[in-house]
């Protein structure tokens, strides 16, 4: 099975229609890429546009992604909450974070998109997240990290935090395939890392705040469920650079820099290949010039059936 993974698209026609060429670019290379499969890791959207999400549905759907089987979406903060467009925005943006129907956004980010939220398992039918896709001997998990608004514990809404009661709910949904052999691949908004410093400066205000409130609560709890249930591999955005690491003998991709961040211009997208028991994972990143690169982010090999014995 062949996987592509990609995140923070950012997309915003009413401040930044420039956006809009790249992400159709990056969306045509996956298409001519043959995967099986497309995961999106949150904030599709930069502001929260209704428009932009219909938008990026129909450009998905021109190139192949429409159905639960080849396409699977997460919601990110910017997709519930948007963010400020001007630097004057930053001060009255947690006054606008307040007014947001968070319940109310969730279910329009599902109802859009509701083709690949069809034949999930969810541990009742009440539950829009976590859910469930089986598909072929690879299960999708994916997980709502989105912070509700609080104004001491998430005044910008860019912190993350998965609810006390979708814990027991994971638990439920992975115990089914705990004597299964399958891969099991998580897809989330928020990181399990620490944010490094790059030598690209973060300007503005607004980032530098950020930057300080971009954490994943619970984190800890999360990754011993992972570990507990033998999770494969973690896919995630919001850092807006693409990495590689481990966690608790868990892997993670990062493909938050897909279109924006401290990557250059380059586009940018994570290609995963399960065959057989063998994970593989590679970037490839697509210049201006057309000219793409591709550079071998990691390869782990399982013995069949032991998902406890990563050959390194």
């Amino acid at each position: 099975m062949k996987i592509a993974h990609i995140s923070d698209l950012h997309l915003n026609t009413l401040f930044n229609d420039s956006n809009l060429l790249r992400v159709k670019r990056l969306i045509k290379y996956v298409s001519a890429q043959s995967v099986d499969h497309l995961i999106i890791s949150g904030d599709l959207t930069d502001n929260a546009d209704e428009s932009d999400l219909l938008l990026l549905k129909r450009m998905l759907n021109k190139y192949g992604f429409s159905t639960h089987l080849n396409l699977t979406v997460i919601p990110g903060n910017h997709d519930i909450f948007g963010g400020p467009q001007k630097p004057i925005e930053i001060f009255s943006f947690p006054d606008r974070c307040k007014e947001v129907d968070y319940d109310a956004k969730v279910n329009l980010f599902k109802e859009i998109f509701k083709e690949t939220f069809l034949n999930t398992i969810t541990a009742d039918s009440e539950s829009n997240f976590p859910f469930i896709k089986e598909i072929d001997n690879v299960i999708i998990l994916g997980i709502n990290s989105i912070a509700e608004y609080s104004k001491y514990k998430n005044p910008f809404a860019s912190n993350g935090e998965v609810k006390l009661k979708h814990f027991n709910k994971i638990d439920q949904l992975l115990k089914k395939y705990s004597e299964k052999d399958v891969f099991k691949i998580v897809a989330i908004h928020h990181h399990f890392n620490k944010m490094k410093n790059t030598k690209r400066s973060i300007s503005g205000l607004w980032q530098n705040i950020e930057k300080q409130t971009m954490k994943l609560k619970k984190k800890k709890r999360l990754l011993s469920l992972f570990q507990k249930h033998n999770v494969d591999i973690v896919l995630h955005g919001h850092i807006h650079y693409n990495e590689f690491y481990e966690r608790k003998g868990i892997a993670f991709l990062n493909a938050g820099a897909s279109t924006v961040g401290y990557t250059g211009k380059s586009l940018r997208v994570n290609i995963i290949n399960i065959l057989q028991n063998t994970l593989h994972c590679e970037m490839h990143k697509l210049t201006e010039s057309g000219e793409v690169k591709i550079e071998d982010f990691f390869r782990k090999e399982y013995q069949i059936n032991l998902r406890l014995s990563p050959i390194l």
